[in-house]
């Protein structure tokens, strides 16, 4: 089963909460999602609004790696 946005909402802000970082992403309008999933892709998505954050990296790159292909929702 291919993982959703809603999935990776959730593992972000948990991972947030943990690292007591004041950043959260409040809806999965805020994952941008490529229409498609390709399994030679690192990633199909991204969180625009936390681009440059250097405090949400490494929590950005665990995302990335537990939720490399995600679909909308």
């Amino acid at each position: 089963m291919i993982p959703t946005a809603a999935d990776v909402l959730a593992f972000l802000n948990a991972e947030f909460e943990k690292a007591k970082l004041p950043y959260r992403v409040e809806s999965t309008a805020r994952i941008v999602v490529l229409p498609y999933v390709n399994p030679m892709w690192l990633a199909n998505w991204e969180v625009p609004e936390l681009a440059g954050v250097a405090e949400c990296d490494e929590i950005i790159r665990e995302a990335r790696w537990q939720f490399p292909q995600v679909l909308e929702g």
